[in-house]
């Protein structure tokens, strides 16, 4: 028989070496990463989706300084195959090319209207993926910018513009006009001398000349919109001063020029910046040996003179 002493020593000592429940264990969670996408892998430019193919077209528009160039890179990918060429010449792709194109043009606009207007017109297959339906708008491209090079004018056109006036070269006329010592300066980097003429169709006169002896002064086309006479008709041919030769500028506008004056057509009535690339190349230019000198001012021969840095206008005007 065990003593109380005993029994009290053991109590604690069983308490002490007890087994105690086993705690629940936490769940781990593991996080799966997702799947990968796809490689798309292939061997023929062929074999890839067409709108993949067509957003990398978009990377190819033709180059801005040379628009026509059969050089350019989506030109040259339609001529590979006809799937390529049908991708290539796409409404999707050339719809973006040509607004690009367009809005930094004069006309911008009524362009874009007429061709939207165009395009509900098509009769292109409307069954057909929509991706690559059409060439409605690679058309239209080519079209615009054969017609920006076009040195002609219709009637039409012409009584619809507005034009700013001013002298190639200083004029005794206006004695407040800026000299050069030593050249005969020029005249581009003064005031317009109108910015409101109009060539009125109906009348056969300009009007919105700043000088009242001007304003209805009879102007007169010939056949095919290449050159307008001032005052006289083309019965007794073409003159240096009021001959006007139709020219395009690098933003679409209209440009008429004689040996005397530039008219340059304005877009809702705004002037802003339609000079700035003549009065800002202006160079003091250097008569070459050879070169016959044909301008006279109370028949007093110059050798220098202040023009736009441009070839192609040093070219048009004589000495």
């Amino acid at each position: 028989m065990s003593s109380p002493t005993s029994v009290q020593y053991l109590r604690p000592r069983l308490e002490s070496i007890a087994v105690s429940a086993p705690k629940t264990k936490r769940a781990k969670r593991i996080t799966m990463p997702p799947e990968p996408e796809p490689i798309i892998t292939c061997t023929n430019l062929q074999d890839l989706p067409d709108d993949l193919v067509a957003y990398a077209l978009t990377f190819l528009p033709p180059e801005a300084d040379r628009p026509l160039r059969t050089e350019c890179a989506a030109v040259a990918v339609s001529q590979v195959s006809k799937s390529l060429r049908i991708l290539a010449l796409s409404n999707s792709m050339w719809v973006g090319i040509c607004f690009t194109r367009w809005k930094t043009k004069v006309g911008f606009a009524t362009r874009l209207a007429r061709a939207e207007a165009e395009s509900i017109k098509d009769t292109t297959d409307h069954t057909a993926n929509p991706l690559i339906r059409g060439g409605f708008w690679y058309s239209k491209f080519v079209i615009e910018e054969r017609d920006a090079l076009r040195p002609t004018i219709s009637r039409d056109e012409l009584s619809a513009a507005t034009f700013s006036l001013k002298l190639w070269f200083q004029s005794q006329l206006y004695p407040d006009m800026r000299r050069v010592k030593g050249a005969i300066a020029s005249g581009l980097d003064w005031r317009s001398l109108s910015d409101t003429v109009r060539f009125d169709s109906p009348s056969g006169t300009m009007l919105g000349m700043s000088n009242k002896q001007t304003d209805g002064t009879p102007f007169f086309i010939n056949e095919d919109g290449s050159i307008i006479n001032i005052q006289k008709s083309f019965e007794t041919g073409t003159h240096r001063q009021f001959s006007l030769y139709v020219c395009r500028r690098e933003d679409w506008g209209w440009e008429l020029r004689s040996q005397a004056y530039v008219y340059r057509s304005v877009e809702n009535g705004s002037v802003d910046g339609i000079w700035t690339d003549y009065s800002s190349s202006l160079i003091i230019e250097k008569r070459k040996k050879g070169i016959p000198f044909t301008r006279r001012g109370r028949g007093v021969k110059y050798n220098h003179r202040e023009v736009p840095d441009i070839k192609e206008v040093k070219e048009f005007l004589e000495w």
